[in-house]
């Protein structure tokens, strides 16, 4: 059964070119083959001894796409009327208890990009890729992440190679990029 939380949010659909369409229910966009629609992907880093870790973050179970699955920081569909920074700051906060100011993150690319998972659901995103530099406090919202980490970006890269279906499809596109691999390297 599928929070109620779900049911209410509406997403903002798009074409391929990411002009907007309208509106459409969450569950409906995730459907099927899914409907194109808006959604960002924030990674937050920290540099430490020299190198760079990555805060991912491990999908609550209650999730209806992709629960379980280690992802980047935060990730969400966006709603009419907002916008990506300002909702990136806040929704980091409703996921996984931070603060984080909206002066710190920075817009950095966006991809199309289209993943099935399983019984019928799926993801057809337009996803703007949002970074920034953050160390802070945890408060984790068990009902959006069942997990949190740091981890080296030399360690996770390994791993998405050795272990590649514990990352959401999203997750290792992006690492791939090397608009995102020069932030991290």
């Amino acid at each position: 059964e599928i929070d109620k939380k779900y049911h209410d949010r509406r997403v903002v659909l798009v074409d391929e070119n990411d002009q907007e369409t309208g509106v459409a229910g969450l569950v409906e966009a995730h459907r099927g083959k899914g409907l194109k629609h808006r959604a960002f992907s924030l990674q937050l880093y920290r540099r430490v001894a020299g190198g760079v870790e990555l805060l991912l973050q491990q999908r609550a179970e209650a999730k209806p796409v992709f629960p379980f699955y280690w992802a980047n920081t935060c990730c969400f569909n966006m709603a009419p009327g907002e916008e990506y920074i300002t909702r990136a700051a806040s929704r980091v906060g409703e996921e996984l208890g931070l603060v984080v100011e909206p002066g710190v993150l920075r817009k950095l690319y966006r991809f199309s990009y289209e993943a099935e998972d399983v019984e019928g659901w799926c993801e057809n995103e337009w996803d703007m890729v949002i970074v920034g530099e953050w160390d802070g406090e945890l408060n984790l919202n068990p009902e959006e992440a069942m997990d949190a980490q740091w981890v080296e970006w030399n360690e996770l890269n390994e791993d998405v190679e050795h272990n590649p279906t514990i990352y959401a499809p999203w997750f290792k596109t992006i690492l791939r990029d090397e608009r995102f691999r020069s932030v991290c390297e």
